[in-house]
């Protein structure tokens, strides 16, 4: 997966039950890739994550930022789902 953040604040983007190997920032590929459960991307950065979807089911993605992915209505905004078959 890639993450480029295009905004003016961080986006801590979390995966949920799945670890994120990030392997890349801004296009350079790191010596050494990590785990991470969630992943702070500054204004201007730009990251390449593996995740290893090896367990079946629907995974939330999203903002860990409150305001970015839920509201009283419910989720919205920077909220997705990751799902494996």
């Amino acid at each position: 997966m890639e993450y480029s953040n295009e905004c003016l604040m961080n986006q801590p983007m979390h995966l949920h039950h799945l670890p994120q190997v990030v392997r890349a920032k801004d296009s350079y590929q790191l010596d050494e890739t990590y785990k991470i459960d969630t992943l702070e991307v500054a204004p201007g950065e730009r990251y390449s994550v593996l995740v290893n979807a090896d367990d079946l089911g629907t995974w939330a993605m999203h903002c860990h930022i409150v305001t970015h992915a839920e509201n009283d209505k419910g989720m919205f905004g920077m909220v997705t789902a990751l799902i494996v078959k």
